[in-house]
């Protein structure tokens, strides 16, 4: 009876293991929305840095308990089990700590967000020329892009978030939607976005 128990619990811990290591790399579902989303001019996003961390963890937990699991048992069969099966969640927290490039994910999370803070500075260079014009500020989203004839236009990829304009002061808010970071301006003090 404790066999089957044990083989039971062993089997739920690889599983659960196996399912939070393909919940972090990224969801094909949501891949295929933003792709339907955009004409599939957009590229993907890059695999989510927390998935990786909680896979991590938990791949290390789950094989540290079959170890110990394995010591503590007398059966020669299960002990054996218990070890056999503790190298899935060790090789999965080696690739995860070994083999994952995490700066390359980061530089393209990074790039994905210049290219907001750059849809933004379009929109701040179109507003400064409607303020020098009109002495106000664009409320309309709409109205921002027939003014950004000088610029380089908005990027389709980006999603403006938010627009609030005052008489003297306007701030925006932009998103990639392949990134997970929202990027904001301000008309005094510019991107938030920090370089370097």
């Amino acid at each position: 009876m404790t066999r089957i128990v044990f083989y039971f619990l062993a089997g739920l811990l690889s599983f659960v293991c196996a399912q939070e290591s393909l919940a972090g790399t990224g969801s094909l579902a949501l891949l295929q929305t933003f792709i339907s989303q955009t004409g599939g001019q957009c590229e993907p996003p890059p695999p989510s840095l927390d998935g990786f961390v909680t896979t991590s963890k938990a791949s290390l937990i789950v094989g540290f308990l079959l170890v110990f699991a394995g010591i503590f048992i007398d059966r020669k069969k299960v002990k054996l089990t218990c070890w056999g099966l503790a190298v899935i969640p060790f090789g999965v927290w080696g690739y995860l700590n070994f083999l994952v490039d995490y700066s390359e994910i980061r530089k393209k999370i990074f790039n994905l967000d210049v290219r907001a803070e750059q849809t933004l500075s379009n929109i701040a260079e179109a507003q400064d020329r409607y303020k020098s014009e009109q002495e106000v500020y664009i409320k309309d989203l709409s109205q921002v892009k027939s003014h950004l004839a000088g610029a380089h236009g908005l990027d389709e990829c980006v999603e403006i978030l938010d627009l609030n304009v005052g008489f003297d002061h306007w701030t925006a808010s932009a998103k990639h939607v392949s990134s997970p970071n929202i990027v904001k301006w301000d008309s005094t003090s510019g991107s938030s976005l920090k370089k370097g």
